[in-house]
């Protein structure tokens, strides 16, 4: 149906499911109670009734009384189950303003710009469509104001501002909507290099301001710059306005700044409309009661014709094309009970009027939509929204009217924008150029549950199933391989919800070394590290692991949170949570990146390679040097074991950490080559060796080995007894 903020073709993001608050489940159990005690009570008047026209008797002053009782009951229920329904459907803005902190950061070094980005209404509720569908164009209104807006830091100075822009994202709740202001403290709009460059451009220069700018591959820039310069942002962000029925309104004080204001109606619920029903032949439509214009009765001779336009009819002195409603849709064309006189619907869609013939006018009505699920059809059925129940007990289409309207007039329908990839919060390049980028934003908390088997559904469980095939192939025998369908998507939604709350926790930081902030980076960070774990996700597990060892670095000391290590930890998060939408794979650049950092912190050159690890000798600190004398003593056997083994799907350091583990049910571990630390820290190839002390005896020790070896595909192991006199001592204590 086409009533636009209940218009279910809104939600364009695959999202299925929401947290809900547990007040409105409360709610919602003590309205399914008065459902119950409803029912009973009609249930008992449906008896009553029987009994009278059974017995001939009068229906009495109690029994009506109990009808208007129930009717009375039945509307405010079903009143106050919409406006829950809705409510449950709403989250805070706040989560959606917080996306924009990453893109805003990366933008102000960019441009050399210094740039605060502030928020003000986070509490403000709005239903999850919305904030889904609206981060994209917040994000070009975003970049245009850093990039067009706020001047350099020099400029600002000169013109006695503070050297900082300000850009000031701002949610008001009116009744009946919500009002998103978007504000910046800037050099303004210069209008009349606006009004110049579209007479060069061929542009209607006697349009607002406002329209110019939003006219499609409109931009005042003569060379495209990966911020902005196509004319594609506001384009996008008057399309997605329109799509909610709102309005977009801009105030601009020259050297001052601009603001944008976006008031979106609030929605309704989704598959409840106000509706018109009217009846071509035998069939019944709803058209939504918004979308309607007028009801004619139109006599034959004043139906026109001309080259242009088949039929048309004139509506306060305007031609509107005249259409047949079951034409459109596909059908056989409406039977008409008087020729003389033809019943004319007039619909108005997003951009034009058309009237349309119907076979009679029936009376306005609340119903239920129910959408389409088109796989069922061979064929498309555009212009249809779904089905509806009508009084008694009949069944009619839903008219989807914008579509319709697009149709019956030849304007190609437009392709929803394209949504945002919510598995990065950095830039990518768009296919259409490799200079204009686009922000990938995402906040993966599903949306609200899917009733019955839609499309979107199928496809959605299809992909999930195809996901859990694919997580179960790469995950231990010993591993959750029994986690269903709904674990993984709990988990990964645990995880996207972790890690949005990281990236906030690193901006942070990057302005204030707050110890609260340290430590809520490392519990995501952890957090994250054992979720990928548990899903089989190695790649990424270890991708966290590295990231947790920067970040110690960084808290103990020995490294400054610079620019350039806040932007690796910010790219592996963003590397991460893109994980959480799609099978993990290695990012060489990063990984490089985050090697370089580790190696210049490390003091020694570790290492990994087999062959050399063979000829290098331990270095003992004194203290280890005393242990290895004292199991001597206590009649111990000291080994010094080379283990080589493939890893396979696991990262190479946590299968050597699994093979230490499992070395000190048989004695005790002294010194390894790597070090535990380094492999710990990822620095670890397909070999370790190590110095221990065990109580068996070296055949003994060899079948304990060989016992272990399949588990954790050990190719190849050599131990030998050794002395403490066979190695360099440190000086180190």
């Amino acid at each position: 149906m086409s009533a636009p903020p209940t218009d279910t073709n809104i939600q364009a993001r695959g999202v299925d499911r929401m947290l809900v608050r547990l007040e409105h489940l409360d709610k919602l159990l003590n309205l399914a109670g008065e459902v119950i005690i409803t029912s009973s009570t009609l249930h008992e008047l449906q008896r009553d009734m029987t009994d009278a026209v059974t017995h001939s008797r009068a229906m009495t002053e109690g029994d009506l009384q109990i009808i208007k009782s129930a009717d009375e009951t039945s509307t405010r229920i079903s009143q106050d189950l919409h406006d829950l329904v809705m409510a449950i459907r709403t989250v805070e803005i706040g989560e959606t303003f917080k996306l924009f902190r990453r893109p805003v950061r990366d933008l102000a070094r960019n441009l050399k710009k210094e740039i605060e980005l502030k928020f003000e209404g986070e509490k403000v509720l709005i239903d999850k469509a919305l904030a889904e569908r609206i981060v994209e164009p917040l994000l070009h209104m975003l970049r245009n104001a850093a990039d067009h807006g706020l001047e350099t830091p020099i400029e600002r100075i000169h013109q006695g501002k503070n050297e900082k822009g300000i850009i000031l994202l701002r949610a008001v709740e009116h009744e009946g909507e919500t009002e998103i202001i978007v504000s910046d403290d800037g050099r303004g709009i210069n209008e009349q290099k606006i009004l110049d460059k579209a007479r060069t451009s061929g542009s209607n220069t006697s349009a607002d301001i406002l329209t110019i700018l939003c006219t499609p591959g409109f931009s005042t820039k003569e060379r495209a710059t990966e911020t902005s310069g196509r004319g594609v942002g506001l384009d996008l962000v008057n399309t997605m306005v329109q799509e909610f029925n709102g309005t977009l309104t801009l105030n601009n004080v020259p050297k001052s700044g601009c603001t944008f204001h976006l008031r979106i109606p609030k929605l309704k619920a989704v598959n409840i409309i106000d509706a018109l029903i009217v009846r071509c032949t035998d069939t019944l439509y709803a058209l939504s009661i918004d979308k309607v214009v007028s009801l004619q009765g139109v006599r034959s001779n004043e139906i026109q014709a001309s080259m242009d336009r088949e039929r048309f009819i004139r509506y306060l002195g305007e031609p509107i094309a005249l259409f047949d409603l079951s034409e459109l849709v596909g059908s056989s064309s409406s039977a008409q009970e008087n020729p003389e006189l033809v019943p004319v619907v007039i619909i108005e869609g997003k951009k034009e009027k058309i009237a349309c013939v119907v076979t009679e006018f029936l009376a306005p009505a609340k119903l239920v939509n129910v959408p389409l699920a088109t796989d069922m059809f061979d064929r498309d059925v555009t212009g249809i929204a779904g089905t509806c129940i009508i009084s008694g007990g009949r069944v009619g289409m839903t008219v989807d009217i914008d579509t319709l309207v697009a149709m019956a007039v030849g304007d190609p329908i437009r392709p929803s924008e394209g949504h945002f990839d919510a598995s990065s919060f950095s830039e990518k390049p768009e296919p259409a150029s490799s200079s204009d980028k686009a922000e990938a934003i995402q906040s993966s908390v599903p949306s609200t549950v899917i009733v019955g088997h839609t499309q979107d559904e199928l496809i959605a469980k299809s992909k999930l199933s195809a996901q859990r095939d694919r997580i179960a192939n790469r995950i231990e025998e010993s591993s959750q391989k029994d986690l269903s369908d709904v674990d993984i998507s709990d988990l990964l939604t645990e995880l996207s919800r972790g890690l949005m709350e990281l990236q906030d926790a690193l901006i942070s930081l990057e302005h204030h070394q707050d110890p609260e902030l340290m430590k809520e980076a490392f519990r995501r960070l952890h957090a994250a590290k054992g979720n990928f774990t548990m899903l089989g996700y190695t790649v990424s597990a270890t991708l966290s692991h590295q990231l947790e060892t920067l970040l110690d670095y960084v808290r103990k000391g020995s490294v400054e949170l610079s620019q350039e290590l806040m932007d690796i930890l910010l790219d592996g998060v963003a590397e991460l949570n893109s994980a959480t939408k799609n099978l993990p794979a290695e990012n060489t650049a990063l990984l490089v990146r985050i090697d370089t950092v580790m190696r210049s912190l490390d003091k020694t050159e570790t290492v990994t390679d087999p062959d050399k690890l063979l000829g290098t000798t331990f270095t003992l600190v004194p203290v280890v040097e005393l242990q290895l004398l004292g199991a001597l003593k206590q009649g111990s056997q000291t080994y010094e074991t080379f283990i080589r083994f493939k890893p396979g799907r696991q990262a190479e350091f946590l299968v050597a950490c699994l093979i230490l583990r499992k070395l000190c049910y048989y004695g005790t571990i002294l010194a390894t080559l790597p070090s535990v630390g380094d492999i710990e820290n990822g620095y670890c190839g397909q070999a370790i060796k190590v110095l221990w002390t065990s109580l068996l005896k070296p055949d003994e020790l060899k079948a304990a080995i060989d016992k272990i070896a399949p588990l954790f595909g050990i190719l190849e192991h050599r131990s030998i007894p050794t002395t403490v006199f066979r190695y360099e001592t440190s000086a180190e204590i």
